[in-house]
């Protein structure tokens, strides 16, 4: 997965907190994609939450 986040210099209302909860404990395709989603698999995928173990993992911020 590709994480990329935009700075559009203005408040949007897909950054909120009902957003962030939504996404926060989805299965993956019951909701449309979102940058929320990608960061949560990719921080579940290094802790090894998502099966197999721990997965490497490259996070830019």
């Amino acid at each position: 997965d590709i994480l990329i986040a935009v700075n559009p210099f203005q408040p949007l209302p897909l950054y909120g907190r009902e957003v962030s909860e939504r996404y926060r404990c989805h299965e993956t395709g019951t909701l449309p994609p979102h940058i929320f989603a990608v960061a949560s698999r990719a921080y579940h995928a290094m802790l090894g939450r998502r099966g197999g173990g721990p997965q490497n993992q490259c996070i830019v911020i």
